[in-house]
Parts: structure tokens; sequence; C-alpha cells
């Protein structure tokens, strides 16, 4: 049973996403929050997962339709963009384009 249940609970923590502070929730459209469980916040030096927060909304969009259609490879997110409609690629493109970089 536990070695059923952990990978499940880890999976689960991934896409969490970074703990909030209780009085600080998060302020991002429903879909965001999972993209900070693998794209960085803050600057990480040698990181090759990209941060996303201050690209262009339009690049953010464009990458997300391209694995969403298999044009872009990927082994994760394809998986993550299939889960989004247009409209909610477009709320979180334009969240993560309106962070500080």
């Amino acid at each position: 049973m536990g070695r059923v249940l952990l990978p499940v609970l880890a999976s689960a923590v991934l896409l969490a996403g970074p703990a909030q502070a209780a009085d600080a929730p998060f302020n991002g459209p429903p879909g965001a929050s999972s993209c900070t469980g693998c794209h960085a916040t803050t600057k990480i030096a040698d990181s090759v997962i990209p941060r996303i927060a201050g690209r262009k909304a339009a690049d953010i969009v464009t990458f997300m339709r391209e694995y969403k259609s298999g044009a872009w490879p990927s082994s994760v997110m394809g998986r993550i963009a299939k889960g989004f409609d247009d409209q909610q690629t477009d709320a979180i493109a334009a969240w993560f384009a309106a962070q500080p970089e």
C-alpha cells in the first residue's frame, strides 16, 4: 500500500507548488499555481527549467499551445497544457507576464 501511495503523494506535492504563507494567498488565476511547482518564482542559477515570470504573454501562449498540440514535444508540459482551455492559457500567460522578472 505504501509503495503505491508514496508516488501519488509526491506528485500531489509537486503539482501544488511552493507553500504559501497563511496571510499571503496565491493571487494568480486558476491553474497558474501549478506552474510554480517547476518554474521557479525566483532566479535559480543553472536551472534547466526556464523562469516564465516577466516573459511576454504572447510567447507563453505560443509555447503552451505548441505543447498542447504536440508541435513541441515534451514529457510533462504537453500533458499539463492539455488541461487548460484557451481562455485559461491566456489568463495564466497574462498573469505571469505581469510578474517581475
